[in-house]
């Protein structure tokens, strides 16, 4: 991991790069388009304009400046003291060397910090590396929902949930 670090909190063009990641590498994979990018790029711009550090979490990895991926535990969800896990991409460059795994550990010790009893995500069926990550984290899959129709995907979404009362 030498000339890469993970640094945590906002810094400049996190938003762009991380919109950018997504867009790039989701588009490439599944031929999602700009609805994607524009309903991705709102997204982690809506959350870094209400970024509170005290409550969420934002972990970039960092080399020479640039951003090459991300995580981010975002504490506004319709459920008290649940989190969301969002917004989780590496540079493809990166695969493979152990960021993501730093990234999530990273992320799940801060929502342990904060005391949160759950955290959730979404995930695409076929990011296999990353369902193994999660499931190493504790998360489990929950319900299997429709495509996203609107990003003209058939590529199924799952939600999975880590209950933190019951991880270690």
């Amino acid at each position: 991991m030498s000339g890469y670090e993970i640094v945590e909190g906002y810094r400049p063009g996190v938003v762009g790069r991380l919109t950018e990641l997504h867009a790039t590498y989701y588009g490439n994979r599944w031929e999602l388009g700009t609805r994607f990018e524009v309903d991705i790029g709102t997204g982690i711009a809506a959350f870094v304009g209400r970024y509170d550090p005290s409550r969420d979490g934002l972990w970039t990895v960092v080399d020479d400046g640039r951003v090459m991926g991300g995580i981010v535990i975002d504490s506004r969800t319709d459920r008290e003291n649940v989190a969301q896990l969002r917004y989780f991409i590496l540079d493809p460059a990166l695969h493979g060397r152990g960021f993501g795994r730093g990234l999530l550990d990273e992320a799940m010790a801060f929502c342990r910090e904060q005391g949160f009893d759950e955290v959730f995500l979404w995930t695409v069926d076929e990011l296999e590396a990353a369902i193994h990550l999660y499931r190493d984290a504790g998360f489990e899959a929950t319900d299997e929902v429709d495509p996203h129709t609107e990003w003209r995907t058939t590529v199924p979404y799952r939600r999975f949930v880590c209950d933190l009362s019951a991880v270690e």
